[in-house]
């Protein structure tokens, strides 16, 4: 595989990594401020420790501030949407204008939520965003290669996100056999023993018993990325 090749593939994968991350950060916020709301506390030092990420907060509303909207915070939604940004401009010509014109309205409506008066439905409108680009990516780009690279990341993301936070785990046998189908459809190198090993387990992931093993699975599945 050359080094363009190589460096598109990275990008791909990446940008949905990046995609996932802020989708499901910004769904998993919209909860705890739900919460916060009911007068009860966020654990965001859970929360930071089950994501192995700092907890470098003042107290559960600094931490939904930050983590959410803060640019600066190199582990908020809003950076990981800035890195899916930062792909998606390199790949514009992948992903064509009509694909790239959704993360440009997450961008724009994520610049300004931090300081709404109804930050909430900023929020719904950048997932509403996302779920639009996603839609693209199937509808607009032509290559079916790039296609099940950028899906191929955001399942990668979902799985390890919802592993580590014990979130929808009822989704996870749909999710890895996802991950199948993708892996297979896609040229991307993988480590055979972490695929020999993560298929074994897919018909029945069993995370409460499997999280560690799925966890290095998925980690080290792409030695490219």
């Amino acid at each position: 595989m050359g080094t363009f090749t190589l460096s598109k593939t990275n990008r791909l994968y990446w940008l949905g990594r990046y995609v996932e991350r802020a989708y499901l950060a910004i769904e998993l916020m919209e909860g705890a401020y739900d919460t916060s709301i009911d007068g009860e506390p966020f654990d965001f030092a859970d929360y930071c420790e089950r994501l192995n990420i700092p907890a470098d907060y003042e107290g559960a509303d600094d931490f939904l501030t930050k983590y959410t909207f803060s640019p600066k915070d190199p582990n908020s939604a809003a950076t990981a949407l800035s890195r899916a940004f930062d792909n998606a401009i390199v790949l514009r010509e992948t992903l064509g204008s009509m694909t790239l014109s959704y993360m440009q309205m997450a961008m724009n409506v994520m610049g300004n939520a931090g300081i709404s008066m109804a930050p909430m439905l900023d929020l719904q409108d950048i997932r509403d965003s996302l779920m639009a680009f996603k839609g693209c990516v199937d509808d607009y780009i032509s290559d079916e290669n790039s296609r099940q690279i950028i899906k191929l990341g955001s399942t990668v993301e979902r799985i390890d996100m919802c592993l580590r936070l014990e979130y929808k785990l009822e989704e996870l046998p749909f999710q890895f056999e996802r991950l199948s189908n993708r892996i297979r459809s896609s040229n991307m190198r993988r480590d055979g023993k972490y695929l020999r090993l993560l298929l074994d387990l897919t018909p029945s992931p069993n995370p409460a018993e499997n999280k560690d093993i799925l966890l290095e699975c998925i980690e080290n599945l792409f030695p490219d990325a």
